[in-house]
């Protein structure tokens, strides 16, 4: 699991619709569009206690390699912007050229 980082809350907002479920989530390691188009269709989960929101990455934002995610259903007002998961697998590790924790 990769934890990423909340950039915007509440990304696509109108005047009249606050309840949007597209947050703006950057990762360490991810800093290009090319890395950040690997993300495309990943999940990514927030988790709060026993909390968890299931979501997935819809598409890259910008050039230096934030994404869009769009969750099941919004997240919680007061959130902690660091609780936001990425899950990986040995290819993406490999795409992204991100060092695995050495124990």
């Amino acid at each position: 699991m990769l934890r990423g980082f909340i950039d915007s809350r509440r990304y696509k907002t109108s005047g009249k619709n606050k309840a949007v479920r597209e947050y703006i989530i950057s990762f360490p390691g991810v800093d290009s569009v090319d890395k950040a188009k690997l993300l495309i269709g990943k999940k990514v989960e927030y988790r709060d206690g026993d909390l968890k929101i299931k979501g997935s990455i819809i598409a890259t934002h910008g050039v230096r390699g934030k994404v869009r995610v769009r969750f099941r259903k919004g997240l919680p007002g007061e959130l902690d912007p660091t609780k936001i998961f990425l899950k990986l697998n040995g290819d993406l590790i490999r795409g992204l050229r991100l060092e695995t924790p050495s124990s």
